[in-house]
């Protein structure tokens, strides 16, 4: 019975929050318009449905007051009872008691007082004459019904111990399962570098191979043949043709097991990407939890803290079914509730003020929690007062913040990024809730550490909207590699918008921070290496290209100078708190494939605060004279050629296009500097196989590495391929950027 009446409550949690919200609605609109005729009908059958559904699952106080509800809109309906302030005021009153016995009685906490609100509600009702409620006859043998002055039982539905389809682990197992899973994926991936290794022990046996046809005739013949004299040919011993004999055979069966291997790899690779994939899914989803876990109780908390300042405030909590990680979504209870009580404590007023300012006299909080791309987006608005420019600039200017003159011009992004400085706050008083200038420093501090950003701006139409970004599961990341110097670090792909190349002298240096030009928009340019604080300036130059990161934060982009972009792919990051370094500006490290250690840079720190000026941008040394490799890439499909041509160029390669094989040999007729071919195989006039043959055979350009990237995934065609002479064969259904780059890197 308990896990029927569990699932009962948990129909009963989403059909009253919604009963509730329409009525609410209702109530906003009619005090936002009085002349606006509420559909009485329809509130009045919301209030009736509710009663039934608190009946259903034996919810006797909620039953009560929803009964009284429908009596009070009854009496409403008659015209009996005035819709005037004052019934609004005991409506949502009564509306903010089901939702606290509801939470009450589905997740605990402290007991409800309803008596006060039932008492209002009952003569609002009792004056319309309302209908009395049903009164339930028990079941022969059945447990007498709770009575109607006590109150509800908790019912928890983890806790139940008839829930066949529940287990109770250890949490600190469950970690654990988490962190295996986190890094069974890229361990998987790092497989693709032993494909590369095997593939190029095959290509070096197809040479030696070629090498061994051309030697045998000459050693199976005698040491005393010379050729053209028109003898016979003398042969070795006996002995001796039985050893080549023997070498022959053993040399071949070696070839054969380095193809059976390298297949079996592929397929093992396979099928460890497809079941590891799934694997880290399933994991990944059992940290995933509703933002309901954390924040079930943040209305009824805005509400307790209205009443104990005098205030009237109706929380609008929104988006609770919002999936996160369990860990995100605990480290940002505390953040989530400060930003609260700031909202009930300093932003929302009295009465009597909202009133005198031509508000109605109940303020709205509002709690939104939603999911955009792969990030949790949480943001806590109220209908207040809105920040105080002028106090926040004074003070700014007490705290040796800001000059006189340079609070008065400043912007209003960069004033009200200076509420999260320690210590600030334009409070009068400090109270038990909000003043003392902390609780917003350590939001964004706690914010920061999460990978995310925290804004706060003015309200359209007057309040103030706090809004908190962080990625929605820290198990697994996607990270881009970059080097800065001698170092390899990594930058979460979260935040990165995109990577490029431009050359410099595409950069508009006029302004007070160099800027390049993205999607109609002016993006501000400074190297990451003097973000970090290393040693040295970026010398001179003259149109060499810059490798760019461009990274998104708070709503703003960044482009970040890196010395050269490696790769990317998924890691297990060790968070910064483990291996002893800064939390606020690293995230953590991860092992690279030499088992050396990379830091991993948390964005939401590397953005400068608005109104930070950027370290200048000393533009590079004059590179014309250092020459980058060129690639020729051979292919009919345009969209091919274009995605290969955008990932070699990204990496500063100069690339030249041909669609086919034959314009391929025109152009290497034509051009001297080639030094690598990329080419597909089918392709009109003249495939990759006879463009290979071509190169192969031509003198001129036989030592040109050729890499074949083809659809072609069959044994027969890979081993054509190699026969001919390609020096990587790479198949376009499981085409990898970094395995092709891997393999040009190794080749040049």
């Amino acid at each position: 019975m308990n896990d029927i009446r569990t699932r009962l409550l948990a129909a009963f949690d989403l059909e009253h929050k919604e009963h509730l919200a329409a009525i609410r609605e209702a109530l906003r609109a009619v005090e936002k318009n009085p002349a606006h005729h509420p559909d009485l009908v329809e509130i009045h059958r919301r209030a009736h449905s509710l009663k039934g559904a608190a009946r259903a699952v034996d919810l006797p106080e909620v039953e009560r007051l929803s009964h009284w509800l429908e009596a009070a809109f009854l009496a409403i309906q008659r015209g009996t009872v005035p819709f005037d302030a004052t019934a609004r005021d005991v409506v949502r009153r009564a509306l903010d008691a089901i939702e606290d016995v509801v939470a009450w009685a589905t997740r605990g906490g402290g007991e409800v007082d309803i008596a006060e609100v039932l008492a209002a509600l009952t003569r609002m009702g009792g004056e319309g004459g309302g209908p009395e409620p049903v009164q339930r006859r028990p079941d022969a043998g059945a447990t007498p019904a709770t009575p109607p002055s006590a109150a509800p039982r908790p019912v928890h539905a983890a806790g139940s111990a008839e829930g066949a389809a529940l287990v109770r682990i250890r949490s600190a197992g469950l970690e654990r399962l988490f962190t295996a899973a986190a890094g069974l994926l890229p361990e998987i991936e790092n497989q693709s570098a032993l494909v590369a290794e095997l593939r190029e022990l095959r290509g070096e046996w197809r040479a030696l191979e070629r090498s061994w046809h051309a030697m045998r005739p000459r050693l199976l013949r005698g040491p005393h043949d010379v050729s053209g004299s028109g003898g016979t040919s003398s042969f070795a011993g006996d002995e001796t043709a039985l050893r080549l004999s023997s070498f022959e055979r053993r040399f071949r069966a070696l070839g054969a097991s380095l193809d059976a291997a390298h297949r079996a790899h592929d397929r093992h690779l396979w099928s460890l990407r497809r079941w590891g994939s799934g694997f880290q899914d399933e994991v990944r989803q059992l940290r995933m939890l509703p933002a309901e876990s954390q924040f079930s109780n943040l209305g009824r908390m805005i509400r307790d803290i209205s009443r104990a300042q005098g205030k009237e405030v109706e929380a609008d909590i929104r988006g609770l079914e919002t999936q996160a990680d369990r860990v995100v979504l605990q480290r940002l209870k505390d953040p989530v509730l400060h930003i609260a009580r700031n909202a009930v404590s300093h932003g929302v007023e009295t009465p009597q003020e909202r009133v005198a300012a031509g508000k109605r006299a109940a303020a709205t909080v509002r709690f939104e929690a939603s999911v955009v791309g792969r990030r949790l987006v949480l943001r806590v608005e109220d209908d207040g007062r809105g920040p105080n420019r002028e106090a926040i600039a004074r003070h700014a200017v007490e705290r040796g913040l800001l000059g006189a003159d340079e609070a008065d011009s400043a912007p209003e992004e960069r004033l009200l990024d200076l509420i999260f400085e320690p210590g600030f706050s334009t409070a009068p008083t400090a109270n038990e809730y909000a003043g003392r200038g902390m609780g917003l420093a350590i939001v964004r501090r706690e914010v920061t550490r999460l990978q995310g950003s925290v804004t706060l701006a003015a309200r359209e139409g007057g309040g103030t909207v706090v809004t908190v970004e962080v990625p929605l599961s820290l198990l697994s990341q996607r990270l881009v590699f970059v080097a800065v110097q001698d170092d390899i670090l990594a930058i979460p792909s979260n935040d990165v918008a995109r990577v490029l190349r431009a050359p410099a002298d595409t950069l508009f240096t006029d302004l007070a921070a160099p800027t390049i030009r993205l999607e109609e928009e002016d993006v501000p340019v400074t190297p990451l290496a003097a973000l970090l604080g290393y040693d040295g300036a970026m010398p001179q130059g003259n149109g060499a290209p810059l490798a760019l990161v461009i990274l998104r934060a708070a709503g703003r982009r960044l482009a970040l100078v890196v010395d050269a972009l490696m790769a990317t792919r998924d890691s297990v990051v060790t968070p910064a708190e483990e291996v002893g370094i800064d939390a606020v500006r690293f995230l953590g490290t991860v092992l690279m494939d030499d088992g050396s250690p990379a830091l991993v840079l948390n964005p939401a720190a590397l953005s400068p605060r608005p109104g930070m000026a950027l370290p200048p941008l000393v533009r590079p040394v004059d590179e014309s004279a250092r020459r980058r490799p060129h690639i020729l890439v051979v292919d009919d499909s345009i969209t091919t050629r274009t995605l290969e041509k955008s990932i070699l160029e990204a990496h500063g390669y100069r690339v030249t296009l041909c669609v086919d094989g034959r314009e391929a040999v025109e152009t290497l007729g034509e051009l001297e500097d080639v030094d690598l071919i990329i080419s597909d195989v089918e392709m009109p006039r003249m495939d990759g196989f006879a463009l290979l043959q071509a190169v192969k055979g031509n003198p001129m350009t036989s030592d040109l590495p050729v890499i074949l990237v083809t659809s072609r995934a069959s044994d027969e065609d890979r081993e054509r391929g190699l026969d001919l002479g390609a020096d990587a064969y790479i198949v376009k259904t499981r085409f990898d950027q970094n395995e092709l780059l891997a393999g040009i890197r190794r080749l040049l």
